[in-house]
């Protein structure tokens, strides 16, 4: 960690996998975790953005409260299947599941 510090301080980029090796285990594992959840705000609010509505008239088709789709996009919620059926449908979209 002292070699990032260093490059912080002198304003060098840092390789990604060199910062992320830095962590702990436990905390790499919780940054994986957070990126999930994030993969799935930017979604969202890509779809909401091309839909051209608000996080308020979303959150009224789903009969949810404006707070929960903020907390969706910015990575806070965890988004549950049945959370993605109901964007869906408030969204007029077919919620699709894939591995890859």
């Amino acid at each position: 960690m002292n070699s990032i510090n260093q490059a912080v301080k002198k304003g060098n980029l840092i390789a990604y996998s060199d910062l992320f090796a830095g962590y702990s285990k436990k905390h790499q594992q919780e940054i994986l975790k957070r990126a999930r959840y994030l993969k799935a705000a930017m979604e969202l609010k890509k779809l909401r953005k091309e839909l051209k509505i608000s996080q308020g008239e979303l959150a009224h088709k789903m009969k949810v409260k404006r707070e929960f789709i903020t907390r969706i996009e910015s990575g806070e919620q965890n988004v549950t299947i049945e959370t993605l059926n109901r964007v869906a449908e408030a969204t007029g979209k077919e919620f699709e599941f894939h591995f890859r």
